[in-house]
């Protein structure tokens, strides 16, 4: 069943990727957290008809994992976002993708949850690295490094549950733990708009943006769950973590932005991982 994780887990990264991309075009014309925030409530819509169409009869531990997930993941953006603003993106990124991918692996490995073969596992450190290498953007901001591995940590504890609490719902649980993350994220960040002070309204400008980041978001975590679910839940983090790459890809083909020597090699190191894993 690991091909089949594979599959799903590389469609996840591609919809993960594209839809950072998506936000990265909406940040330039709207505050991110109101981005973020309206496509959690968009995304909640889409995790509702993706459960009525997977079916499922979840548990109320089902549902809780979904909660967790979610706001976890909730946190983890806006610290990533807080980090791209005020430290290096160089060195937040990093630490929030491989840390993003590493949490459900380690706790997969001290829980017994997985077992994987050395071809498999040369896979899943090759992919961290790669994830690692991708991430390495510039940045003109100017930070501490005990700053930007503090807004590194956050992100990568946040995706990391992320991860972690939809891949411990049941095969049964359909997707309705994934609306609830959805719901559930969208709460937290809507507290955050409250508290702050922030008009809660989306600008009418990026809400066909706000459209797709809920649909292609939403659509790569319900792939991720049906990745972590068919197999390894460790090749399927690190698997959707590899998203950076594609967000990267899409910069350059669209803005013809140059990729820098590192990123080259992240790329080309995230199609080596997934071959070995895929050859395992």
């Amino acid at each position: 069943m690991q091909g089949v994780t594979v599959i799903f887990a590389l469609l996840s990264a591609i919809g993960a990727g594209t839809s950072d991309f998506v936000g990265g075009l909406a940040s330039r014309r709207a505050a991110a957290l109101s981005i973020t925030t309206f496509s959690h409530l968009g995304g909640a819509a889409v995790g509702v008809v993706l459960a009525l169409v997977i079916t499922g009869d979840p548990t109320s531990a089902d549902m809780a994992w979904g909660a967790v997930a979610g706001v976890g993941g909730a946190g983890g953006i806006l610290s990533i976002y807080a980090g791209y603003a005020r430290a290096s993106v160089a060195i937040a990124a990093p630490v929030a993708g491989v840390g993003a991918a590493a949490l459900p692996a380690l706790v997969a490995a001290f829980t017994g949850g997985d077992s994987l073969s050395a071809v498999a596992m040369a896979g899943v450190a090759t992919g961290l690295v790669a994830i690692a290498l991708v991430s390495m953007t510039e940045t003109a901001v100017e930070a501490s490094v005990g700053s930007s591995l503090l807004y590194g940590l956050g992100g990568a504890v946040g995706l990391g549950l992320l991860l972690l609490g939809l891949a411990q719902t049941g095969d049964d649980a359909g997707m309705w733990p994934l609306a609830a993350a959805r719901f559930a994220g969208f709460a937290a960040l809507l507290m955050v708009m409250l508290g702050t002070r922030q008009p809660v309204a989306v600008p009418r400008a990026v809400l066909g943006y706000v459209v797709a980041i809920a649909v292609l978001n939403t659509t790569a975590n319900a792939l991720f769950i049906l990745a972590a679910r068919a197999g390894s839940t460790t090749v399927a983090a690190v698997v959707t973590s590899m998203f950076p790459a594609v967000t990267v890809i899409w910069a350059w083909r669209v803005f013809g932005e140059r990729l820098r020597r590192v990123q080259v090699m992240g790329v080309l190191l995230t199609l080596v991982a997934v071959g070995l894993i895929a050859i395992a």
